[in-house]
């Protein structure tokens, strides 16, 4: 308990105000605490009880004016106007009993445990009792609790949510999303749960969607989906007025408060592109003018323009970049024929980088990629030699094991993650020819699967997964020169595919996905005669409803073989 404080106020002069000067006006801040106490104790000693509550079977002993005083619904169920205020004991349904004594000590004590296990049915009861205080906390538990598995998710608890409690979630600012989709997905999840009985409450539980946000083809698609005739009509009437909304502020230029919230992403889901390292080299340069960079570059992908943040310490070009664990690691890479070992990590919070454990071969054109809580540096070229070892490296131990060798040795290939599996795709193989393969390694059996070939030899590839697909983007062969074609491959139909090309050729780009979108970054153009090709700095986003590229904001300086990494 904390000490008694005052508050003091005195007057001056003689007389009343002399006598006024004696007396001060004190407030205790244990005095409340005390009372809650000392009723509690009388209610476990059932002194002065007035009624009981039979919940499950179960007669707990209460005060109606304590319990009257904390939620409405005990206020108007004591109150003489009802039959149960002349009642010793009233039944509570719909309430079980554990999670029953677990409120009422919370009403007379003002604590609560709140576990991952009891708080759905903590905030369904304490919503159906009114007892707001509980609920807010149940709401501030689950959003610090929420990650892309559970935050927007199918599980049955999502689903049983009243419809009061599912409004509350999809409006929070915390919700760790990767795009708005997730929100609208989870919203008509839970209509369809029960669709009969929910879809009158479609337009309550879609209100929290940030419609400007999203794709109109993507919605469209998804309502043609939905076999309820009724609902389908009531969505696209919906959506056609969220989209009619959403044109008219961009073309008048007046955006409400509710509109401009509408247009921003949530706090938690806003994302930032990092461009890391790589080499520059300008128009009329030499080959040998090529300079390896330290610089890092961040694009705000809602306001999308670029601002520089802490270098590396060690420029390289051929790196590897991955994220991993909210931290951002930089592995391997060269500068003027030195290959390196040496790895670094960025923190976000303090915006610093640091030195962590070295790998144990030096790599250039390496493939890094996050799975299953580790990081793994897979191939590249190692000096005169193309690398076919495998590393990972564990974050806690702060250590690079070798843990195999690659199915084909290759440097310079693209590397992502998908459902737990690592993609590796195109680069050159250690005849120094570019490849059409494409492999699929397993962590868990440590096997490797062929994939089907792509329809073009790919090397300086960039290679990022969305929406269960993997993408191949630009890249270079002896052939064609820098490509601008890009390919798709599902893992459901094996098979890869042309999707619309970038507008730029791309060779060394990089590529990730964003809010789902592909964006590709810097890279070096075709050469035009025998000169020594120039580096780019600008920017393409690819829609993959619209199978469209759109070139958005230049970086400030431009670079290829980089890495590119999501926070």
């Amino acid at each position: 308990m904390s000490s008694t404080s005052a508050s003091v106020s005195f007057g001056g002069g003689g007389g009343d105000a002399a006598r006024a000067s004696e007396q001060a006006v004190l407030a205790s801040n244990r005095y409340a605490g005390l009372i809650l106490e000392q009723m509690n104790r009388m209610r476990l000693r059932s002194d002065f009880c007035d009624v009981g509550l039979n919940v499950g079977g179960h007669v707990f002993r209460v005060h109606k004016l304590v319990l009257a005083a904390c939620s409405p619904y005990f206020s108007a169920l004591f109150s003489g106007g009802m039959r149960e205020s002349e009642k010793e004991e009233v039944q509570i349904q719909g309430v079980d009993r554990e999670i029953f004594e677990i409120l009422l000590d919370f009403i007379y004590t003002g604590v609560i445990s709140v576990t991952v296990e009891n708080v759905q049915e903590l905030m369904v009861a304490a919503d159906m009792l009114q007892l707001n205080e509980v609920v807010s906390i149940c709401g501030e538990f689950l959003k610090g609790h929420m990650d892309s598995s559970n935050c927007v998710c199918t599980t049955e608890d999502f689903k049983g949510l009243l419809k009061d409690q599912l409004v509350r979630l999809l409006r929070s600012e915390e919700l760790r999303i990767e795009d708005e989709y997730q929100v609208f997905t989870a919203a008509m999840d839970w209509v369809l749960h029960d669709v009969a009985k929910r879809k009158k409450y479609i337009v309550e539980v879609l209100e929290p969607v940030r419609f400007p946000l999203l794709s109109p083809q993507r919605l469209f698609k998804y309502i043609e989906g939905i076999a309820d005739f009724s609902l389908r009509v009531a969505l696209q009437t919906l959506l056609k007025e969220y989209t009619e909304v959403t044109k008219s502020p961009k073309e008048n230029k007046i955006y409400s408060p509710l509109q401009s919230a509408k247009m921003r992403p949530r706090r938690k889901a806003r994302k930032y592109l990092y461009a890391i390292g790589g080499y520059t080299r300008l128009q009329g340069g030499r080959w040998s003018d090529s300079r390896a960079l330290s610089c890092v570059e961040r694009f705000d992908t809602f306001n999308q323009y670029w601002t520089t943040v802490s270098s590396i310490h060690q420029a390289r070009s051929g790196l590897g970049v991955a994220v991993l664990e909210g931290m951002i690691y930089v592995v391997g890479g060269e500068k003027d024929s030195m290959i390196f070992d040496c790895t670094e990590r960025y923190d976000p919070v303090t915006k610093q980088w640091a030195a962590v454990a070295s790998l144990n071969f030096p790599r250039c054109g390496v493939g890094v990629c996050p799975c299953h809580g580790a990081l793994y540096a897979l191939g590249g070229s190692i000096g005169s030699e193309i690398g076919k070892t495998m590393e990972r490296y564990d974050p806690e131990e702060n250590k690079w094991e070798v843990i195999g060798n690659m199915a084909v040795p290759r440097y310079y290939f693209g590397c992502c993650e998908l459902q737990g599996f690592i993609y590796v795709v195109g680069g050159i193989n250690d005849e120094g020819t570019e490849l059409r393969s494409a492999e699929m390694y397993d962590p868990i059996s440590r096997r490797w699967s062929a994939l089907p070939v792509m329809v073009t030899r790919r090397a300086y590839v960039g290679v990022a997964s969305l929406n269960n697909c993997i993408y191949a983007v630009g890249g270079w062969n002896e052939a064609l020169g820098a490509l601008e074609t890009v390919e798709k491959y599902c893992p459901e139909e094996e098979k890869w595919v042309e999707v619309a090309p970038m507008s730029t050729a791309r060779a060394g780009a990089s590529v990730s996905a964003v809010n789902g979108f592909l964006y590709a970054v810097g890279g070096r153009a075709a050469s035009r005669d025998f000169s020594a090709p120039v580096t780019v700095d600008s920017v393409e986003i690819y829609d993959p409803h619209l199978d469209s590229w759109t070139e958005v904001g230049n970086m400030i300086t431009s670079r290829c073989d980089g890495g590119l990494a999501v926070l």
